[in-house]
């Protein structure tokens, strides 16, 4: 089976993996994985919800240890994690590269002078220039810190529902309009991280529907991750055999996430 994306409705790593438990993801096991991964940051709460329009909505609330989370203790967390899963390598190496994009991303927001003024931390600020790779000047992940039970979810979904990691889109990543608001500041959107990533991997995106955030750049990395391009057929072309979808947190009046599993 092949992965088909809708992004119309944006896309977030909470979404994602909603939509691939409503294509058919056990939930009981996701649930199980995600936590475990979560336990791994500090104490989280995960729940599932169920919209008016049949949409999974995935809540996850994590109150980490820590503040900030560097880039290398990430990568040693997923390995932990994807040791205590058994997970197969073609999903560990989309979980790394998922982490390797933000990563990057953020470390190359950090670097632009346009952005830099805006942050406001104060412990060694010095990382906001340097490559996540190396170690005496570590990218950080502030907000994002989820994205490990983001990554957790993405992963053990597709290896559940026996899928490869790759994925068409049927539209452009609908990215929302506005500002958002965050440790760094008050920022345009799509937020800095975001846009690097679309620009870099050259993926498909459009502003709208509505004036606010609706890409995240835990999603834009899942899309870059899997290679996302946008196919030249339609639905029609392809047997649907599943379809997911998934609302973000708030219920806005957009199209909902969409992904489905096809035939050709």
């Amino acid at each position: 089976m092949k992965l088909l994306i809708d992004p119309k409705g944006g896309i977030a790593g909470d979404m994602f993996t909603a939509a691939l438990i409503s294509a058919g993801a056990d939930y009981s096991y996701m649930h199980t994985t995600m936590t475990r991964a979560a336990g791994k940051l500090g104490t989280a709460n995960i729940s599932l919800n169920k919209t008016d329009d049949r949409s999974n909505q995935l809540k996850i609330e994590l109150s980490p240890d820590s503040g900030h989370l560097e880039g290398t203790k990430a990568r040693q967390i997923l390995e932990e994690v994807f040791d205590d899963l058994d997970i197969k390598e073609v999903y560990q190496d989309f979980g790394y590269q998922i982490l390797n994009i933000l990563l990057e991303a953020e470390r190359i927001a950090h670097s632009d002078s346009r952005f830099a003024h805006l942050h406001h931390h104060h412990h060694d600020d010095k990382h906001s220039e340097h490559n996540h790779s190396n170690s005496k000047n570590p990218t950080y992940l502030h907000e994002a810190q989820d994205i490990i039970i983001d990554i957790t979810g993405a992963v053990c979904g597709l290896q559940n529902l026996d899928i490869s990691p790759y994925a068409c889109l049927l539209s452009p990543v609908s990215v929302g309009g506005g500002t958002v608001t965050f440790s760094h500041g008050v920022l345009d959107v799509p937020a800095p991280a975001t846009a690097n990533i679309l620009k870099n991997h050259h993926i498909p995106w459009t502003s709208g529907p509505i004036q606010q955030e609706l890409c995240t750049p835990t999603g834009a990395s899942i899309i870059a991750a899997m290679d996302g391009w946008l196919t030249d057929k339609s639905l029609k072309n392809f047997e649907v055999v599943r379809l997911g979808q998934a609302r973000g947190s708030k219920l806005l009046n957009i199209p909902p996430l969409k992904i489905y599993l096809v035939k050709e």
